[in-house]
């Protein structure tokens, strides 16, 4: 069993999706004139690459492998082996010596300009970090980028080229059937500055929201590109408090648990004030953005963590301290395994992706609650992004079952 539908495999619609690729492109074009590398009539031109090639590259010195990279005859053979090849050796150590090549030589800066589209839309979705990381330092430095290798330069690339292919509106159609109810509210860049700084948001932007919230039953949970999960703290000080008062909580709920059960547009907008991971996403947006609003599920239980690699599920968990009792463990493998839960996690229009969901285990009823990018950016659960890496990578094609850890 495999995924239907992959957003990865159509470019013409990540472009539309993302206007971030049309921006790179545009501009390292406009920065290096792209021109090819010269041919050398000396050597054969390369027709395939493969593992003995990649390591004839790696032992070659810089003369040499940009005659090498100037006589391949397909680049996106070379990138698409690659992608297709994350955990190598070989292939880490081209890109390494790839990106020591672009530093240092203009003409090989020109070649890769004009191959800046097909190369970033292969690697820069790679579902491996190292390789979609290595992708991002090489761009970096197509730009003049002053610290192409930093951490924070990697990140700011991750955010803007990878992460946010996962925003909630790009798949909620997808998987409207098997979750939470939601509504999307578009957003201008001036909305969002006037929510981030607590300041007063149009009249109708604010009917707008509160009715939203009425029809999803009075309580709300929204995100953006990511939720204010972090916010608790900083609000918890700009309330003073208190909560019974103006988060109108019951003395039985636990503040820590029921923060982000927002109920109308100040509780919003105290939320927006008091997160720096809204703040930090938002920042480096230049258009108009979406808000996300959900009904608000105050008990879900039996939450899992699914991860979906090379379009199979090959591995999930359980979140935390959840356990399962043992004589159940038969039947609940038995269903993960089964045609009518891949049907429904299989439902996401990502290739690679991680896919929270929640499975009552009286009536098998599945809910998909979020997807996130598959990266070491979103936890493993019970899983090693490192140690099991090629669990999470190629489980089911190796074993033709899921690895399940309760």
């Amino acid at each position: 069993m495999s995924i239907q539908k992959n957003i990865f495999s159509d470019r013409s619609y990540l472009k539309q999706i993302n206007k971030n690729f049309d921006h790179l492109i545009k501009l390292i074009q406009t920065t290096y004139k792209p021109l090819s590398l010269s041919y050398d009539v000396k050597l054969f031109e390369i027709n395939i690459v493969s593992f003995e090639f990649l390591q004839e590259f790696n032992g070659s010195n810089q003369n040499q492998q940009i005659q090498l990279l100037a006589n391949i005859n397909n680049l996106h053979q070379l990138w698409q082996f690659l992608s297709l090849n994350p955990t190598s050796y070989d292939c880490l150590t081209f890109i390494d010596e790839l990106y020591q090549l672009t530093l240092t030589f203009s003409s090989v800066k020109q070649h890769l300009a004009l191959h800046s589209e097909d190369f970033l839309l292969t690697l820069g979705i790679s579902y491996d970090d190292n390789i979609r990381f290595g992708c991002f330092k090489i761009l970096a430095l197509l730009i003049n980028d002053a610290q192409p290798d930093s951490k924070q330069t990697i990140a700011r690339f991750n955010r803007i080229f990878y992460d946010c292919l996962y925003d909630f509106n790009i798949y909620y159609e997808e998987i409207k059937c098997f979750t939470i109810e939601s509504r999307i509210i578009d957003l201008t860049k001036d909305d969002i500055n006037h929510l981030i700084n607590g300041e007063n948001i149009r009249v109708d932007l604010e009917k707008e929201i509160n009715q939203t919230i009425e029809e999803l039953g009075g309580y709300v949970f929204f995100k953006m590109h990511r939720s204010p999960k972090d916010a608790y703290e900083n609000l918890s000080k700009e309330i003073n408090n208190e909560w019974i008062r103006i988060w109108n909580l019951t003395e039985d709920e636990d503040p820590y648990l029921n923060f982000m059960k927002i109920q109308n547009v100040n509780q919003l907008k105290l939320l927006f004030k008091n997160s720096d991971r809204l703040r930090q996403d938002l920042n480096e947006l230049s258009s108009n953005e979406k808000l996300i609003l959900r009904k608000w599920i105050s008990n879900i239980s039996n939450e899992y963590r699914c991860f979906i690699c090379n379009g199979k599920l090959n591995a999930i968990s359980t979140y935390g301290s959840q356990q399962n009792s043992i004589e159940n463990e038969k039947r609940m493998k038995d269903f993960i395994n089964s045609k009518s839960f891949q049907d429904i996690i299989l439902t996401i229009p990502y290739s690679h992706g991680v896919v929270d969901c929640a499975i009552d285990w009286i009536n098998y009823n599945v809910i998909i609650i979020e997807i996130n990018p598959f990266s070491k950016r979103s936890s493993a659960a019970k899983f090693s992004w490192i140690i099991d890496r090629d669990i999470l990578y190629y489980y089911f094609d190796n074993y033709g079952c899921v690895n399940i850890k309760f």
